[in-house]
């Protein structure tokens, strides 16, 4: 299965004494840890869904995420490290990308990714993991020819619901490609067409869900209609997305729903309910934030409590509820909403996040930075939580911390600029314009729009005027100038730095 080197990496580390997020990452890339059971409590209720309850699966940046905390852990655990993997090239995917995650972790952890065998055998190399016998019957299964038996089949769609619901889309994908070639039927293909999706394949994801469609039974058409309406309202790219097809999906399986005996389908609310809160997103995106509000409404009074995939999807029905007012500037009722999720699950640290933007449209920065430091706690690895609490500093008049907030946010993902633009703002607000420009001048912005190209300039102006370079200030502001011609303020600025450099 997945993620053999990196459980080979991970073997006979210390993970019964790892924080709490890096044991839900590991979760993801050795399940069987023993350590993982004992953070079962604590997590959010997405992250302690069991197969059969889970609504929200895991997309790639999520997954990076856990890849960081895991990754922290074993570094802080080993100290300076440097990690080679000889025949990259036979790399599994999800193992890819946990070792170019690695890579990005800072100074301590250096990863050589090396094609071709090792040039000599190594005699510091910890012990290999051995895969336990859950993991050898899943490789022999997918690995002998011959058809299985429909026990076997059967523990392998078993096995491959449980990887998709940990994450794990590589690994389910293998397994549901060679279930698919002895049992052809509309669940394979969805739960095929699902791990394409995590995956963001969405071109595959579509052809599976199509033949999931085929089903014979209402209520997997309906989800296959679902699947299909969130490709094309959330997941396709840009030029393939249309919110009239993901309606026109809806509205079949919701029909569907409607024409089905109420003795023949289990929870048949909930999969009405589930339809109309896809509804709720159309209307939202078009616009229409008052009738998703309305659909959301009567589905939260309308959904029953009790079982884990009911409690979950009250809190993606409240979550969306909040976003609506939100977004219809009804501050009052996002924060009541937000504040009802906290209390349904105070353990996800993006409703923290969320209700710190409440705060943050009020202008209520303590209340904010409440909140976010909260986020923080649960979700240390997310990008967008340490961006905010740079800001939310910073509009305290706490530039240090600003910076140390934005510098972490940049070291996440060193390629994106708006990070590390906030960082060298933040830098210049802290009095320490050669830091900014250092950080500046190596930004690489070939393929940005011009306006940030015009952002990135004027700052990098403004730091050389602090620093008393007025000439660079000048050639920068000049350069803007070409690329924004009616751009008034920096014709001023440029006819201030000229004067200054003459008076």
């Amino acid at each position: 299965m997945g993620f053999l080197p990196v459980k080979e990496l991970l073997h006979g580390a210390r993970t019964d004494s790892w924080p709490r997020q890096a044991l839900i990452g590991l979760k993801l890339v050795s399940p069987d840890d023993p350590a993982c059971a004992a953070v079962e409590e604590t997590e959010s209720l997405t992250d302690a869904a069991q197969a059969h309850d889970r609504i929200r699966f895991f997309l790639k940046d999520r997954l990076v995420r856990n890849f960081r905390d895991v990754g922290r852990a074993w570094a802080h655990d080993t100290g300076p490290v440097s990690v080679e993997v000889a025949g990259c090239e036979h790399l599994d995917d999800g193992s890819r990308l946990f070792f170019e995650t690695l890579a990005t972790l800072g100074t301590d952890v250096t990863v050589r990714l090396l094609p071709g065998p090792v040039d000599a055998p190594r005699t510091d190399v910890a012990p290999a993991y051995e895969e336990n016998a859950r993991e050898r019957r899943i490789e022999h299964l997918c690995s002998t020819a011959g058809r299985p038996g429909e026990g076997d089949l059967d523990f392998l769609m078993e096995e491959a619901g449980r990887y998709l619901s940990l994450g794990d889309s590589w690994s389910a994908g293998r397994i549901l490609s060679v279930v698919l070639n002895h049992r052809a039927e509309p669940a394979v293909w969805g739960k095929l067409g699902l791990s394409y999706a995590m995956r963001g394949r969405t071109m595959e994801a579509e052809f599976c869900y199509l033949r999931w469609r085929e089903s014979t039974s209402a209520v997997a058409a309906a989800g296959a209609d679902y699947a299909l309406s969130m490709l094309y309202a959330r997941h396709h790219p840009p030029f393939l997305r249309s919110l009239d097809k993901a309606a026109e999906f809806l509205e079949h399986g919701y029909a569907l729903l409607r024409e089905s005996p109420p003795a023949g389908v289990e929870d048949l609310d909930f999969h009405k309910v589930f339809n109309r809160n896809g509804y709720a997103l159309i209307e939202f995106r078009r616009g229409r934030v008052g009738e998703a509000i309305a659909l959301l409404s009567d589905g939260i009074a309308r959904l029953r409590s009790g079982s884990a995939k009911n409690r979950m999807h009250q809190t993606v029905l409240v979550y969306n509820l909040a976003q609506c007012h939100r977004r219809s500037g009804n501050h009052a009722e996002a924060i009541r909403a937000y504040r009802q999720l906290l209390e349904l699950d105070g353990k996800m640290p993006e409703y923290h996040m969320e209700l710190a933007h409440c705060h943050l449209d009020l202008g209520e920065f303590t209340k904010a930075l409440a909140c976010l430091l909260t986020a923080r706690d649960l979700g240390p690895s997310i990008q967008e939580v340490h961006s905010l609490l740079g800001f939310t500093y910073l509009q305290l008049g706490r530039p240090d911390e600003a910076v140390s907030a934005y510098r972490a946010a940049h070291v996440f993902v060193p390629g994106d600029h708006d990070a590390l633009y906030d960082l060298a703002y933040a830098l210049g607000e802290s009095e320490d314009p050669e830091a900014a420009l250092k950080l500046l001048l190596s930004a690489d912005l070939t393929g940005l729009p011009p306006d940030s190209v015009v952002k990135f300039l004027t700052l990098t102006a403004e730091q050389h005027a602090a620093a008393g370079d007025l000439p660079a200030a000048r050639q920068a502001l000049q350069e803007v100038v070409v690329l924004a011609p009616d751009d008034c303020d920096a014709r001023a600025n440029l006819d201030q730095v000229v004067a200054a450099m003459t008076g």
